[in-house]
């Protein structure tokens, strides 16, 4: 898969939580990890990345993300600054996805440095 079409899908599966798992199916490798600030020792795997997604969704209602910048590929990891919005009332939020691919192209690891506050 290429880079640029795994990221997509993974930023859909923020902004279409119903259809997460879906989107994350060939995207996301079947132990990739997901690790940010709140979640430091991270998440593995999709399900729980869903899940993660889903009570995003639930705690910040109508929250989309989206690129802020051209994501950019250095030495085969994909960096992308990122905003992202939602919830009553209105929080903001925002930070850069360092993304590591696996061998297939799927995303084997994202490190979300989240904005500070």
């Amino acid at each position: 898969m290429d880079p640029i079409d795994a990221y997509q899908r993974y930023e859909r599966a923020w902004n279409e939580p119903a259809n997460a798992a879906a989107l994350l199916a060939e995207a996301w490798a079947d132990d990739g990890v997901y690790a940010d600030d709140d979640v430091p020792d991270g998440l593995v795997g999709v399900a729980a990345l869903v899940a993660f997604i889903v009570a995003t969704h639930a705690e910040l209602p109508d929250f989309a993300v989206w690129a802020d910048a051209t994501p950019r590929l250095l030495a085969g990891r994909l960096a992308v600054r990122w905003a992202g919005a939602g919830g009553e009332p209105r929080t903001t939020v925002g930070g850069t996805d360092v993304i590591e691919f696996n061998a297939d192209g799927r995303i084997a690891r994202v490190t979300d440095v989240l904005d500070a506050s």
